[in-house]
């Protein structure tokens, strides 16, 4: 059967631009776009006007001990919850912003260190992903990474960027668990997981 799963062929000039403006800023931006777009059937769309929110790029890694078949979750304050009523403090992967210039599997490296105290060895990108692409900017560079897991856990983070980080090492199979229960929650961590589970064995 022939796949239907064969993305359009799309460029820029299939987006009429009509305006870009930044209408809040503050740790991220929320921009505003007027836009017309190509159509399926080969026509412009409809004027429309969407607001995107992005703070920024970002990078997503999980270490993996394959000695220990175990990973390292962290667990920090998130303020998504505030919106509806609710305290969140999420396990998640490790992750960080990515700087001008800066390669993702560097971040990657710098960041298993700063809220792990972790040394990554080798790295195994997935693809790059949209976090929630009807409004949100944000670019996940997404990575699984080899590491000693020994001895790794407490808390961590950087002070003058208000980090309050805790970390903790589990077995595979309980963080697959959690994922099925609600322990965590986070969207990239849960697919980290997942693409672990059914991929270890490629894992050195």
């Amino acid at each position: 059967m022939e796949s239907r799963l064969v993305p359009t062929p799309r460029s820029l000039a299939d987006i009429d631009l009509r305006s870009r403006d930044i209408i809040g800023k503050g740790w991220g931006k929320l921009e505003r776009f007027v836009l017309r777009h190509k159509r399926f059937d080969g026509e412009w769309s409809d004027e429309i006007t969407r607001d995107v929110y992005t703070i920024a790029e970002v990078v997503n890694v999980l270490p993996y001990d394959p000695a220990l078949d175990a990973v390292v979750l962290i667990e920090q304050f998130r303020t998504c919850g505030l919106v509806w009523g609710e305290a969140t403090w999420l396990f998640e992967a490790v992750a960080g912003i990515r700087e001008k210039d800066e390669e993702p599997e560097d971040v990657a490296r710098r960041e298993a260190v700063e809220e792990a105290d972790c040394e990554l060895k080798t790295l195994h990108p997935l693809p790059t992903v949209w976090s929630s692409p009807g409004g949100y900017g944000e670019r996940a560079h997404l990575f699984a990474g080899v590491a000693s897991l020994k001895g790794v856990g407490g808390i961590h983070g950087l002070a003058h960027e208000h980090e309050d980080i805790r970390a903790v090492v589990v077995p595979l199979a309980e963080a697959y668990a959690a994922t099925q229960d609600g322990r965590i929650r986070d969207t990239k961590t849960i697919l980290l997981v997942q693409w672990l589970v059914l991929n270890k064995s490629q894992i050195s």
